[in-house]
């Protein structure tokens, strides 16, 4: 990339462009104010490293500074009172160090999360220095003053994008010697990692600074025999949203590896993450690990736009997840040397590893196991999706050995507990049916939001492709905000918050519901506003965020209903924002992660899935209490594998029909659930394709309802007829057909396709929209290809 210099709020001598790759150009600069000034490469890659401080020292006698003496006097300090200097870079959520020698001659690294040292009483300068998010730094113990004042402070506000603070400390003035801490204030921030000591020893011992983790040091491939760190950039990138810094290179070893999402480290090294690629807030959340690991599971209570710092010493497999976006994963491999292969449990335990849904000590030669490893190979790796428009389907595993669990079993990965490679699980040359559109048409389009589909002009994936229900074709891809239906040309461009997710309108009166995933409320918009209106928050204010993800609007426009996936319950709120119920989805289980609502058209009841659970819970509409929790892996053994009836794994979106009759229920696993809303049972369970997402109801033509199904990691969208007889008994569901979401020549575009072609498949909505409580405001041109049945859903 293009790489320049600059030095924010200090002026370059001369205009200079940047240097382009391959070669190299020189910038000046004059030295003619004292502190530290933070120079970066201009390039947007700052926050992965391409930063650094400039130190500028007042030689002469003159006083460079004050410290706060023990008796709390104030006495000024010159160049030459100095014992050692300090470089702390704030970045994310973690710090990097360097040292510097009192006259300035010398320094040395001292990577991430070091431990800065002195000797009670040293005259010790410190330069803070912020990158990225905004924040606070504080030790604990010491004060300092405010430049260019006489206040004394003890806490620093750094703003967001650049800044920097300069200070100095007589090390251990007035409370002695101790290990005394330093952090961001922000409490998201300090739990995510940003934290570290300053270590001060008594006279005569060694106030030498602690190196911290290194990016040279015991990870893969790593030169040196000191604590490693590998870096995770969080980013928009279809499969690669846990990107490490060195996944290219890692792609391109020998292995096999073909996501940029798995790292190799040494126990005792180090994972960062920063959010330096994204346009929306994350957490860092661990999803799995080895059974009994430190410190785990690693959680951030909130999300924000910053990162996460962790340190590892179990060897085992780590994954770590958003629970804002459950898809996006990284893996951590954490290797004892001692053994042969590499590690995906606790060697100490037999190679287990614990879930998040409280599952402990699960065998990673299980069936569980192994459907998690190679969801993740899959979800990760773009060159192992579903590409119909190919015809075949490969999936390839890295060819290194592994180590699981001892006790092997047909399909496990050891031969007597010899390790073996995970490529004993490849799928080579598998043939991927045509699509097969359903023989009856469906009324009007359906709209899929293709998320992870790259267009030529925008910076971000994601189209939406309109399918003529009619003809089951691609008839337009559009790559807009909001737009106009019929013309696609774009009405606004609408800031409603961090990461929204789902969108409905009020049956009463249009108002759009936005659910602001990232954070803790919905955005109401009035119909044709191009500002939003106010913002309902789903939480009381001081409270843990709720993180509100796929919505649900009841038939007569006066309740919201959301599922809070960072507090794992569901909440009915008024129209006007009051909270008037929330319940517990989790059985008193942890991590029961409700995702998505569907809801009866006369709204007697609310169905939640629940996705770390794979299980539905069933709520009374009216009163909020919860009726039923619906098991979607009760017929499923997770050591042996076996099935012995339908089952559903990590259940996404689920409509309720508009008739009332079925619940259909898309599973990340692979399967498309359908429950009888009768006797809220599972009544039939189908194949679908990895990371089945995304589902709606549409009308059928001729009367009846089509369940339309995208998955995030194929290009087709499965056609699901609930009662292809219509007989009103939907044990007879079945697969009417599938359709692909790749665009031809025929299809209209603002924007060229360049890749991810129709993959990605999320949000679905059908129109005309044949809900109860919209589809009786239906234009006249809509209603007259409805039967009168679809015109009164429920009755």
């Amino acid at each position: 990339m293009p790489v320049g210099f600059s030095i924010p709020g200090r002026p370059l001598l001369g205009a200079a462009a940047k240097a382009l790759p391959g070669t190299s150009r020189n910038y000046s600069f004059t030295a003619s104010t004292v502190g530290a000034f933070l120079y970066h490469g201009d390039n947007g890659k700052e926050r992965l490293g391409l930063f650094g401080a400039l130190i500028v020292d007042n030689k002469d006698p003159r006083p460079l500074d004050h410290y706060v003496d023990d008796d709390g006097a104030i006495v000024p300090v010159t160049q030459d009172n100095l014992d050692k200097q300090y470089v702390l870079f704030m970045v994310d959520s973690t710090f990097w160090g360097t040292e510097i020698s009192a006259d300035g001659a010398t320094q040395r690294p001292l990577w991430a999360n070091p431990t800065p040292g002195a000797v009670l009483g040293e005259i010790v300068r410190f330069h803070v220095l912020s990158i990225g998010p905004g924040h606070t730094f504080h030790i604990h113990a010491h004060r300092w003053l405010k430049e260019g004042t006489d206040k004394v402070i003890d806490t620093r506000i750094l703003t967001d994008g650049f800044d920097t603070h300069s200070f100095t400390v007589k090390a251990g003035s007035g409370v002695g010697a101790g290990d005394w801490q330093f952090h961001c204030h922000l409490i998201a921030h300090m739990e995510a990692g940003m934290h570290g000591n300053f270590k001060v020893v008594e006279a005569g011992g060694d106030g030498s600074a602690i190196v911290g983790a290194s990016p040279y040091g015991r990870i893969l491939l790593g030169p040196e025999d000191v604590p490693g760190v590998v870096t995770f950039e969080v980013s928009d990138e279809p499969a690669s949203w846990f990107r490490s810094a060195r996944g290219d290179a890692i792609v391109g070893l020998p292995f096999d590896i073909k996501t940029k999402s798995l790292e190799v480290i040494a126990p005792g090294s180090s994972v960062n993450f920063t959010m330096s690629d994204t346009n929306a807030v994350h957490t860092i959340s661990s999803l799995l690990w080895p059974s009994g690991a430190e410190h785990m599971p690693f959680d951030q209570s909130a999300a924000y736009k910053g990162g996460g710092f962790v340190t590892l010493h179990t060897p085992g497999l780590y994954v770590f997840t958003c629970k804002v976006h459950p898809y996006m994963f990284g893996a951590v491999i954490v290797d004892d040397p001692s053994t042969e292969g590499l590690d995906l449990g606790n060697p100490a335990q037999d190679y287990t590893i614990d879930l998040v849904t409280g599952i402990r000590d699960l065998p990673t030669n299980s069936d569980l196991a192994i459907r998690l490893l190679t969801t993740f190979f899959v979800a990760t790796a773009p060159d192992n999706w579903q590409d119909y428009s190919s015809g075949v389907w490969n999936v390839t595993f890295p060819s290194l050995p592994v180590r699981i669990s001892g006790a092997p079993r047909s399909e496990a990965l050891t031969d007597g507990g010899v390790a073996a490679p995970l490529s004993i699980l490849n799928v080579v040359n598998a043939a991927l049916p045509a699509p097969n559109p359903p023989s009856i048409p469906g009324i009007g389009e359906v709209w899929v939001n293709a998320q992870f589909e790259k267009t030529a002009n925008k910076t971000k994936p994601g189209t939406i492709t309109v399918l003529d229900a009619g003809d089951w074709k691609v008839k337009r891809k559009i790559a807009l905000p909001a737009i106009n239906r019929e013309t696609g040309a774009m009405l606004h461009n609408i800031k409603v918050g961090e990461t929204p997710s789902h969108v409905l309108t009020l049956p009463t009166n249009d108002q759009i519901v936005v659910a602001i995933n990232g954070q803790n409320g919905m955005a109401m918009i009035d119909a044709g506003a191009s500002e939003v209106n106010r913002i309902t928050p789903t939480q009381p204010h001081g409270h843990k965020s709720a993180h509100p993800h796929g919505h649900w609007v009841s038939a007569d426009g006066t309740r919201i209903v959301t599922p809070n996936i960072n507090t794992d319950d569901v909440g009915i709120y008024s129209a006007d924002g009051a909270i008037q119920s929330r319940t517990a989805t989790g059985n008193n289980l942890p991590g029961a992660h409700p995702i998505a609502i569907g809801m009866m058209p006369d709204d007697s009841k609310i169905y939640a899935s629940n996705l770390l659970h794979h299980t539905v819970s069933v709520v009374n509409g009216h009163t909020g209490d919860l009726v039923k929790t619906i098991d979607l892996i009760e017929n499923y053994h997770p050591i042996t594998g076996e099935i012995d009836g339908p089952v559903g794994v990590l259940p996404i979106q689920i409509p309720v029909s508009p008739d009332g009759k079925a619940v259909v229920v898309a599973n990340t696993g692979g399967q498309i659930i359908v429950i009888d809303t009768e006797t809220d049972t599972i009544v039939k369970m189908f194949e679908c394709d990895p990371g089945c997402h995304g589902a709606n109801f549409g009308a059928k033509a001729g009367g009846g309802y089509y369940a339309y199904v995208t998955s995030k990691f194929s290009n087709r969208m499965f056609v699901v007829d609930i009662d292809p007889n219509g007989d009103g008994n939907i044990e007879d569901v079945a697969i009417a057909g599938t359709v692909s979401l790749v665009a031809d020549d025929e299809t209209l575009r603002d924007d060229g396709i360049v890749g991810m072609a129709g993959m990605g498949g999320q949000g679905v909505l059908a129109i005309p929209n044949v809900y109860n409580g919209w589809v009786q405001k239906l234009p006249s041109n809509f209603k007259e290809s409805l039967t009168a049945a679809q015109l009164n859903p429920g009755q």
